[in-house]
């Protein structure tokens, strides 16, 4: 019964509420129901306030991160037949990871091309081997030029595969574990604001009518400082990202809700912007209980579905330094079926 319906039904016309009045062996039943009436009547109130779950869940695009983007083995869950066949549901968006000196992936845009999902290219400023102290890919020196034959490189590419895609540049700046961080290797929330515009600016110097840009911070939990100092504005971004992982219970970290890891976030990015929001990365770690993760996997979908402005996810398909996969166990595997299921398609 919706909650219109039992408000409906429970009051009069001057919203006095009402029972069944019967007559029974001298009992006035209604007298003896309207104590419960009431309680039930405040208890619907109550879940009718709740205006996350009332509106129902809106359409969410899906994505994921695939460690064999090229692979076709229906039983693989780290390539595109694999993964779709697992949830059920088509990938929307594929997240890719890519050095700024390395070669535009044009193998990989077109695969992903094939699937009809929207490639979201993430472009890493470093050398990957070189730890967090690089001087070389210092922020400052984006932002001066020192690689710009690299980014119009890549903007010619990116405008050349002719298909949309969304450019992640230096995403978790908000971290200590990339050179661009902007507490590390020289860096300052400015240069990196400098850095971003600069790229921007490159980007649209070849009208690129099919590339926007997401901006994508972690999530500020855990001792991970704010992001708020890093947005380089509404003008120069299209779409507000934000990262977070429920690391489990492992000595250093605690298990963490979805509602814990996001619900600021989502509520700090709507204080910066009016931008579609995207998580570019999500995941959980697994659990003694196998029915942890699948309640987390069920909660989160239903939390970003729910979500005012979230457009979509992309959730980290990779055993890696925990088993994020959403198939890690056949609990999990079965909660994100269903929670993408009760997600509407369109």
């Amino acid at each position: 019964m919706s909650c219109h319906t039992f408000l409906t039904s429970a009051t009069e016309r001057n919203g006095t509420v009402v029972g069944p009045r019967i007559q029974t062996d001298n009992v006035d039943v209604a007298r003896i129901a309207m104590p419960l009436v009431a309680l039930i009547l405040v208890l619907t109130l109550g879940a009718c306030s709740d205006g996350g779950d009332s509106a129902g869940p809106h359409h969410i695009r899906w994505g994921a991160y695939l460690p064999d983007l090229k692979g076709s083995d229906v039983d693989s869950d780290a390539g595109v037949v694999g993964v779709t066949t697992l949830a059920d549901r088509p990938l929307d968006l594929i997240l890719t990871f890519s050095g700024l000196r390395e070669p535009v992936p044009h193998a990989d845009l077109t695969r992903i091309a094939e699937t009809g999902a929207v490639p979201i290219v993430s472009i890493e400023p470093w050398n990957p081997s070189g730890g967090v102290n690089q001087p070389d890919y210092r922020l400052s020196r984006i932002a001066d030029g020192a690689f710009d034959n690299d980014l119009r490189r890549w903007a010619n590419g990116l405008k050349e595969f002719g298909r949309p895609v969304i450019v992640r540049f230096a995403h978790e700046m908000n971290g200590d574990w990339y050179p661009w961080g902007v507490h590390v290797n020289g860096n300052t929330p400015q240069s990196y604001i400098d850095a971003w515009r600069h790229v921007r600016s490159i980007l649209n110097s070849i009208d690129p009518h099919n590339i926007s840009m997401v901006w994508a911070p972690m999530a500020a939990i855990s001792g991970i400082p704010g992001f708020d100092a890093a947005y380089p504005g509404d003008n120069e971004v299209d779409y507000l990202g934000i990262d977070g992982y429920n690391w489990g219970n492992d000595g250093q970290h605690g298990w963490a809700s979805p509602g814990f890891i996001f619900s600021n976030a989502f509520a700090g990015l709507r204080r910066l912007g009016d931008k579609p929001i995207l998580v570019t990365e999500v995941a959980s770690a697994d659990d003694p209980d196998p029915t942890r993760k699948a309640t987390w996997i069920h909660d989160f979908v239903s939390l970003v579905s729910r979500e005012a402005g979230v457009d979509g996810f992309v959730w980290f398909q990779a055993n890696k330094e925990r088993d994020w996969r959403f198939n890690s166990n056949p609990q999990s595997e079965n909660a994100f079926r269903s929670a993408l299921d009760a997600v509407p398609a369109t």
